[in-house]
């Protein structure tokens, strides 16, 4: 059942009285309708011919195998339409060309279909009133096998240097007499001269000053007897004073 058929059926079932006219041929502006809402519903595999011609930029690009059939390239169409902002218009010249459609074809108009960052051509056939060609608006590059790197050839062994051997010889280069510093004996500072010691003086002798003995006291008068007797009082009165 074509699509124009299909909604001329739900036409019909919603009004009665149109039963008795017959659908008329689909138009260009009818076809560009059909193709946006049976992509935008998802529900409307029929919009595909059976033997829908597909290029193979498409089957590359939507991982179709050569035989898929209308209905299985329409759900893989569906993979990168569904859900996104869709628009149908006229295709440019040079997208029908580049789309390797085949050549033009009375009343078959071919349509851009833009469904986010992907575009696909699609010839639409008005007498089967359905897609008969999907094709890219440009080529595709082929994937090129992704190839191992080869493995990095092995080294030769490089001899062993011996350890007393410095790393210029080991370079080739010619090595650098070592620089040597004598060490350095630090300078002892010269002790500081003992500060004199005073030398103590010997003691002088004391000298004893003794009044010289003076001779004895001789009676010179009468005895008296006084409070306070003195030594000349003393021997006065015959005493002897020490």
């Amino acid at each position: 059942m074509s699509v124009r058929w299909h909604l001329a059926a739900l036409a019909l079932a919603a009004a009665p009285a149109l039963a008795q006219q017959p659908p008329t041929k689909t138009t260009e502006q009818q076809a560009r309708s059909y193709v946006a809402s049976a992509f935008i519903t998802g529900a409307a595999p029929v919009i595909m011919n059976e033997k829908v011609i597909v290029s193979p930029a498409v089957q590359q690009y939507l991982s179709l195998a050569p035989e898929a059939d209308g209905p299985a390239t329409y759900k893989a169409i569906m993979t990168v339409t569904g859900g996104k902002p869709l628009t149908v218009r006229r295709a440019a010249a040079d997208e029908i060309a580049q789309s390797q459609a085949p050549a033009p074809v009375s009343e078959q108009p071919v349509f851009a279909l833009e469904a986010g960052n992907a575009t696909l051509i699609v010839q639409y056939d008005l007498e089967r009133d359905n897609i008969s060609f999907v094709g890219l608006p440009g080529a595709v590059a082929t994937a090129t096998p992704v190839t191992a790197p080869a493995p990095p050839e092995k080294m030769a062994d490089t001899p062993a240097i011996p350890a007393a051997a410095p790393a210029a010889a080991a370079l080739g280069s010619e090595q650098k007499p070592q620089q040597v510093v004598e060490p350095t004996v630090p300078r002892m500072a010269k002790p500081a001269a003992p500060a004199p010691v005073a030398t103590p003086r010997p003691a002088q002798p004391m000298m004893s000053m003794q009044e010289p003995p003076q001779p004895p006291l001789k009676r010179s008068g009468p005895c008296v007897i006084n409070p306070v007797m003195s030594d000349q009082d003393l021997v006065n009165c015959g005493a002897r004073p020490r």
